[in-house]
Formats: C-alpha cells, structure tokens, sequence
C-alpha cells in the first residue's frame, strides 16, 4: 500500500472508533449515487447537482476511499476487474467506507461536516456522489448503504466512445487518466479509467475497440443491476436531456432525490451548465466525426445496449 493511502486508512480507522455506528449508518439517508460509464458527463452532472443546498458531497471522487482499502483493491483478485460486489461489504469494510465518506464530507457551501460544531451538525444528510467505477459497484454499494437511490445517466455511443477514446488518448501520454499503472497481463501497460470484468480480451484491440468495450459494458452491467431494483429507487437520464435542458433535469433529479432545487423561487437562480472540470475539449455534437471511420464499424456489435437504453428513455417519457 501507498504510505498516503496508508494514512487515510489509518486516520479513517481513529474516526471509526469515535462515531456511534448506529448514528453513522443513520446519518447516510437515501445517499444518492450517479452512475454511467465513463465520459458520459457526469462531472457536469454531479457540478449541476452538488451546487443545490441539500446536497453533501465529498468534495471530488471516492478513489482515494477505494484506494485506502486494501480488501478492495482488484490486486486482491489477480485483477479480474474492478467490479465489487456484496460479498466485498463486511461489517469492516462497511464502517470503513462510511468513515471515510463522513472523513471529507462538506455541503454546498463548503463546510466540512466534522469541522461544525457539535451541536449544528444535522443528525442526517442527502450525500451526493459521482465516480464512474460506482457503476461496477452497484451491489456493494447498496450493502454499504441499504436505501441508496441512484442516478443512471447514459449517452449517446458514437459520443461517448469518442470521448473515452480522446481519454485514452491523453491518458497514454500524460498519465492523467490511468488507473491501474503497469496492469499485469495488459499489453499496453497502463489501463485508463474504469476495469470492466473480462478486460483481458481487449488485448491486441484499437483504442476504439477498447472504449467501445468500456461503454458497452459499464450500460450493461449497470442496467442489469438497476433492473433488479425498484422504479422508485433509480432514475435515468441521458446526457443530451441534461445538455438540452439543465434546470429542467436538476429539478426532475432532485425530486427523485428528495431535495430542493434553490434557496430562492427565482427563476434567475436556476443552474447553467458551464465545462465541467474533466473537460478536454469543448463539446460539440459532432466532435465524435473526427473517429467517425473507428466507430461505425462497431455500431452493429453495440446495437443491443443502445436498444435498452433508447427504451428505457422512451419508457420514462411516456410515464413523465
């Protein structure tokens, strides 16, 4: 382990012992979590909706928590992948989590909970959260957090794998992107982004080939796991609704997650999309054409996710 990982372990430990488990697993209250594969917007997502009053979030993404638990680092499964499931949620590591979650928790104006004095704290909270390898975690999140609710944001194929390819892209060059430095059995070395299960057989593959895999299995495995849920406890939504119509897609969102959208009535107050921070060039509908001739060749093999999920879209129009 990492000596910085090594520390936030110890110090989520020393807080773990100094938190009433009950009043812990009582603070996370219908904790909500946005899922999709990577690249599909949600940092815009997660920037448009951590800025309503409600919500707490920690800050940035949950990697360094993952990080610092060395029972959940897909080392320990000869990197099989980066999925975990129920079984990885013990009574242990669940305590963990929720301490480190608690360790960096901050609201929307950017106090830290453990910094309030005692008695303001609330005894609950709405807690925010966005990192693409969760759409991997949905059964050992719902462990962790038994009434968690979840943000299902999917988007366009020909975009997305545009955009995860521009990732790797970057990534092979500066690193900013890789995850798994030196993966054992890859053969390009460093792995960018999330690790789906079967991983090994993009060995020998294009770059497009390799987020074309990305995309289609994150939509797959995250909408087999949502399936199993209740309607009441996932929502969807694409990226071109929250691009189209951003106040309109917070305001859904934060109904289904029991929030308020505003401080202030004022219809002046309602949230603009500006580029989000993980942005690497600006958005444009087409960019996606500058991979036109990698990615078409994929789309007959990406045709059955892309059905669920244009139904899915439809089924949620026709109830709305």
């Amino acid at each position: 382990m990492q000596p910085q990982a090594n520390r936030l372990l110890q110090a989520i430990d020393k807080l773990s012992h100094q938190i009433n488990p009950r009043q812990l697993r009582a603070l996370f209250r219908n904790p909500v979590f946005i899922v999709s594969a990577p690249r599909s917007g949600s940092t815009l997502l997660f920037e448009a909706l951590s800025s309503t009053p409600d919500f707490w979030t920690i800050g940035e993404e949950s990697h360094s928590i993952f990080n610092a638990l060395p029972q959940l680092s897909p080392a320990r499964c000869n990197y099989q992948s980066g999925r975990l499931t129920a079984r990885h949620a013990d009574k242990d590591t669940r305590r963990l989590m929720r301490c480190g979650f608690l360790m960096f928790l901050r609201n929307a104006a950017g106090q830290r909970y453990l910094q309030l004095p005692r008695g303001t704290r609330p005894d609950s909270i709405r807690f925010l959260e966005k990192t693409p390898r969760n759409t991997l975690n949905i059964p050992f999140l719902l462990k962790v957090f038994p009434d968690a609710r979840f943000i299902f944001l999917h988007r366009d194929p020909r975009q997305n794998i545009s955009s995860i390819m521009e990732a790797w892209n970057v990534g092979i060059k500066d690193f900013s992107f890789v995850t798994f430095p030196n993966l054992p059995g890859w053969d390009r070395n460093h792995w960018c982004m999330l690790l789906p299960p079967n991983w090994q057989t993009m060995n020998g593959k294009t770059i497009a080939e390799i987020a074309a895999f990305q995309w289609q299995e994150c939509n797959n495995i995250a909408l087999n796991d949502l399936d199993s849920l209740p309607r009441s406890q996932w929502a969807q939504v694409s990226y071109q609704q929250l691009v189209d119509d951003p106040a309109g897609t917070v305001e859904y969102l934060c109904s289904f997650a029991g929030v308020r959208t505003s401080e202030s009535p004022n219809t002046s107050a309602k949230p603009r999309l500006s580029l989000s921070k993980t942005t690497i060039t600006p958005p444009d509908p087409d960019k996606w054409r500058r991979h036109e001739s990698e990615i078409l060749p994929l789309m007959e093999s990406m045709e059955l996710t892309f059905s669920r999920l244009k139904a899915l879209s439809a089924f949620s129009r026709s109830c709305g």
